[in-house]
């Protein structure tokens, strides 16, 4: 009797032993299961840095209620020897989603992927305050001068598109794509352009295409406007673009030029300076790209604004005076 008694506390340790040992398996096996999210809620959004540890990356997840045990979380990454493998980034945790498929994700570096819309006819002051507040990215106004390079300033230096980034990223890249996209069509528009145009360099060419782009929104009267520009230049008539007078104005323009906003003495005024602006107006697309770079040929130097978006063409002076009085008057 005295014998069998160690072997039934040897028993007692071996069962005791297993029970412990199934409830951590099946423990780990419903932690690796559970969703962190139910699939009614919500997506989470988590941000991890370079130098985010395991043990860290489970506290994010224990302080927003994701997990039931920071231990456990850290316990797997390191048996499964990805603490070293973490990447830095933003990433979003969709409902239903398990610990170890974000654990995947992470690994993998499958941030969260955001869009940037550059709208043409925009600003740089315009695009820099959108920068400043777009979600997950790392944006100073420090970032443009990789691409303003010897210009006075970066306007017109984007490509208008939507852009993708990656959560966590920095502006400086999205505004690199941009500007790469936008010399890449100008240099091959300059190469292509129509003969004898007025303009010297690809950046001049840039610059009409901003004043293009100001001026219209319809796609049939681009390339007539800018045919209206060539003929003024040809002749060294000032070119006379409100855009450009708005432009020189910034904060002060109230939404309708008035006598004293036309006597602006700037540069962009083109009703006082012959020629082109010294920099593009406004970021642009391709259309107002190939409108500058093939424009229509005409007589016509005169044009205004009919009220609905269109404009009515003029040769003479005397035809524009009487296009003012018919739809401004």
């Amino acid at each position: 009797m005295e014998f069998q008694r160690p072997k039934k506390l040897l028993l007692s340790v071996f069962l005791l032993f297993f029970m412990s040992l199934f409830f951590l398996a099946r423990t780990l096996y419903e932690f690796i299961q559970a969703p962190l999210i139910p699939l009614q809620s919500s997506p989470q959004v988590i941000t991890l840095n370079r130098s985010t540890s395991a043990f860290q990356f489970a506290q994010i997840l224990k302080g927003k209620r994701l997990i039931p045990s920071t231990r456990l979380f850290v316990s797997i990454i390191r048996i499964k020897g990805l603490a070293n493998q973490l990447k830095a980034g933003v990433y979003q945790i969709q409902p239903g989603e398990t610990a170890m498929q974000l654990l995947n994700k992470v690994v993998a570096g499958q941030v969260l992927i955001q869009n940037f819309a550059i709208i043409a006819g925009t600003t740089q002051i315009k695009i820099s305050q959108d920068l400043t507040q777009a979600l997950y990215l790392d944006y100073t106004p420090d970032d443009w001068s990789e691409i303003k390079q010897n210009h006075p300033n970066a306007e017109g230096l984007l490509l208008a598109d939507t852009y993708q980034y990656r959560g966590g990223s920095s502006g400086k890249n999205l505004l690199k794509q941009a500007n790469e996209n936008l010399m890449a069509y100008l240099n091959s528009s300059w190469q292509h352009r129509a003969p004898d145009l007025p303009y010297k360099t690809a950046y001049e060419l840039l610059i009409a295409a901003s004043i293009i782009e100001k001026e219209t929104a319809i796609p049939q009267e681009r390339q007539l406007i800018s045919g209206v520009m060539v003929n003024r230049l040809n002749k060294n008539m000032p070119l006379q673009m409100d855009p450009t007078v708005i432009y020189a104005l910034g904060n002060l323009y109230t939404g309708k030029l008035s006598h004293n906003d036309m006597q602006i003495n700037s540069l962009y005024n083109s009703y006082r300076y012959r020629g082109l602006p010294p920099t593009p107006i406004a970021m642009i697309g391709k259309q107002a790209v190939d409108a500058a770079a093939h424009p229509q040929a005409s007589k016509y130097l005169y044009f205004v604004a009919k009220g609905d978006g269109s404009h009515q063409f003029s040769q003479t002076y005397d035809q524009q005076r009487s296009a003012i009085e018919q739809y401004q008057r």
